[in-house]
């Protein structure tokens, strides 16, 4: 299962998309002058595309490979007549299938293969936004030297306006956000190195006295609890209070660039939904039938934020914009609320579930045995899931469903709340 999935991601690293930084040569002209900035400019912006659609393809691939292997597996344990672990497996496909990701709530530790399965994953996973950080980085580096030259050329030519021009495009180079995080990544993924002692002749090293074995085994990351932070509770992933119903939604990133942070952080939720104030009636006069649901409905979200590679710190802001629509007028959405909720710590390793506030819309729907049919009333479309550090820079920023993604902004969006929920039109 390991070698499948691992060889599929080395397949695609083998190609233009992870393979070592790839050169920019410039453009063959015609006469024997340099290239000008422009043409720079041109072919750094878009090796820089050609790497983040070459990323977008590969974790497309590693999504294939990783359902064809849970297909194999189902096939492996319905021979063998394991039916509760085909069960399983059936479920898990499913789910990825709706999500393409594997949150830290949806791993599992029955059966091994399929656990090994999802760890092999998401190990996958962490190393291609690695490998595309570094060739960005790589990119950027050729494309600083680059301009590095043009400025003597232009220095030497005495070239007061070219001079101008290059330093303002360095000078975004550097102000770039996507290089910059890619740089984060790519040094957080890189192993540190012990420094190497300086020799002293004079004074030779003290040898340290031998080390007894301990049995001690390694360190893992400290177990989840329950932890509340003003109205809202924290559950470790998993052990959240039943939800009925509850549906996986797909969450998309912004832009190719932020799909970086899934290194780092990682978001899921799911949606489901209390129709307790929702009531239904239902009519028969002898062939003729009717049915009648009208009230509120209320969308809750149950979101999972988990820390992969580095602490998510104390006093963060989970930032959930919530949005809707009239129904069957799928183009008529609107935001219907923005709710803050404070977060705490989550060591590295560590998962932790809560609950939004959610939305309450009102809702009509009739119909008859005739086929005719009437409905008004708006329905929940979506929201946008932020995490802001507490000094308000974004760590990581999701939506769905994809639609959403024009009104994704790097902003934290002001709290707001639903203005006269229920019968709202």
């Amino acid at each position: 299962m390991q070698r499948l999935i691992l060889c599929a991601w080395l397949l695609v690293a083998g190609g233009a998309a992870w393979g070592q930084a790839v050169v920019p040569k410039p453009a063959a002209a015609s006469s024997a002058t340099a290239p000008t900035l422009a043409d720079l400019k041109k072919q750094f912006e878009s090796a820089m595309r050609d790497t983040q659609r070459a990323n977008r393809e590969a974790l497309k691939t590693l999504r294939q490979v990783y359902s064809d292997s849970l297909s194999k597996l189902q096939a492996d344990l319905q021979a063998a007549g394991e039916m509760q672990s085909v069960l399983a497996v059936r479920d898990e496909k499913a789910r990825f299938e709706q999500t393409g990701e594997i949150p830290a709530a949806a791993l599992v530790t029955e059966p091994a293969a399929l656990r090994k399965a999802q760890d092999d994953w998401n190990t996958s996973c962490q190393q291609a936004p690695v490998a595309q950080a570094q060739k960005l980085v790589g990119l950027s580096e050729k494309y600083m030297q680059q301009l590095s030259l043009l400025q003597k050329s232009l220095t030497a030519r005495n070239d007061q306006e070219g001079l101008k021009a290059v330093n303002d495009e360095t000078e975004r180079l550097l102000g770039n956000n996507v290089i910059r995080e890619a740089l984060a990544l790519a040094k957080a993924a890189k192993p540190v190195t012990p420094e190497k002692t300086a020799t002293n002749t004079a004074t030779p090293p003290v040898k340290p006295e031998p080390v007894k074995p301990t049995t001690t085994t390694p360190t893992k990351a400290p177990e989840a609890k329950l932890v509340e932070v003003g109205e809202y509770k924290f559950y470790p992933a998993g052990k959240e209070p039943a939800a009925k119903d509850a549906r996986d939604q797909r969450l998309e990133f912004p832009s190719a660039e932020r799909r970086n942070t899934a290194y780092f952080y990682t978001l899921s939720v799911k949606i489901y939904v209390d129709k307790a104030k929702l009531h239904t009636n239902r009519h028969t006069n002898y062939d003729y039938i009717t049915k009648e649901e009208s009230g509120d409905l209320a969308s809750i979200p149950r979101i999972t934020l988990a820390s992969r590679n580095k602490d998510i710190p104390e006093g963060c802001q989970l930032v959930v914009q919530y949005f809707s629509r009239q129904i069957a007028r799928a183009t008529d959405v609107r935001e219907e609320r923005v709710e803050h909720i404070k977060t705490p710590q989550i060591a590295r390793g560590q998962a932790l579930s809560v609950d939004g506030q959610g939305i309450t819309l009102y809702k009509s729907d009739y119909r008859s045995s005739y086929g005719y049919r009437e409905r008004s009333g708006r329905e929940f479309c979506g929201l946008i899931l932020s995490v802001f550090d507490p000094e308000g820079k974004l760590l990581i920023q999701q939506c769905t469903p994809s639609s959403l993604i024009k009104a994704c902004t790097p902003g934290m969006a002001a709290e707001k709340d639903q203005e006269n929920p229920g019968r709202r039109n």
